[in-house]
């Protein structure tokens, strides 16, 4: 059943869905959200609020098999600046730079990601401290200490806040004179499951972790970190694991 804040984005999806085919108005792989996003009157935003009423939307081009950005969340441990430590004991020289360390790299909680020829990282979800951890190895699997970790409370504060309602929308697109439009297609709305049915999600490595810390290389902050942020993400196959299906609306037409 939906609530009134689904009713008024469907409304609002449907008055995009009968403009027809519409030009991107940015060109690349963010095309399609931003082009949506300017349609609803949605700010473009990396904010920790939902983007419509409480709704976190989302839009896919069909058959993309995009991974599923949830929400970002830097480590917040017992150590004051995260991004400093995680860098100093697992990150590695910079290409541009190597005078300077980065760290981008993928974590699961299933399995170890190799960090070069010397270290290992896996995820660690520690029900006890109710903390989700790195579990860093040489390449003998000997721990190395790190101690960076992700608080149980700053998660579900951010899966509650950011994603506890999706509305999903899908595209076609075509070209025409090297330009692209899309057709929004069809929605579908979605509620998360809860924070434990998360947790396990990180366990089996269904949910990712992506880090992205690198280094300015010139101008006046060289050297200084640039940090774009840690995200969690999920297939689009793998959705289901994680919310339940509200509802869906579709409208199939020829491409």
């Amino acid at each position: 059943m939906l609530h009134c804040s689904e009713h008024i984005l469907f409304k609002n999806f449907v008055a995009v869905r009968n403009k027809g085919w519409i030009e991107t108005k940015r060109k690349g792989s963010t095309g399609v959200g931003y082009t949506l996003e300017t349609l609803l009157s949605i700010p473009e935003n990396s904010f920790a609020i939902p983007d419509f009423n409480g709704i976190e939307v989302k839009a896919m081009r069909v058959f993309s098999k995009k991974r599923i950005h949830l929400f970002n969340a830097e480590p917040d441990g017992d150590y004051l600046y995260p991004q400093d430590r995680i860098i100093n004991t697992i990150g590695y020289p910079c290409k541009k730079n190597p005078k300077y360390k980065v760290f981008m790299s993928a974590a699961y909680g299933n399995e170890y990601t190799n960090l070069g020829y010397s270290k290992k990282l896996k995820i660690y979800v520690n029900w006890d401290s109710e903390k989700v951890e790195f579990l860093v190895t040489d390449r003998y699997y000997n721990n190395v200490k790190i101690d960076i970790s992700w608080s149980f409370a700053l998660l579900k504060s951010k899966l509650d806040t950011k994603i506890r309602k999706l509305a999903l929308i899908y595209a076609l697109n075509k070209f025409e004179n090297e330009k692209e439009y899309f057709y929004y297609n069809w929605i579908e709305f979605y509620e998360n499951k809860g924070f434990d049915t998360f947790l396990h999600l990180i366990e089996d490595g269904t949910i990712k972790i992506c880090f992205k810390i690198g280094v300015y290389t010139e101008g006046i902050k060289t050297g200084k970190i640039d940090n774009h942020g840690t995200d969690f993400s999920i297939k689009e196959e793998d959705l289901e694991k994680l919310f339940t299906k509200i509802n869906i609306f579709k409208k199939q037409i020829d491409i």
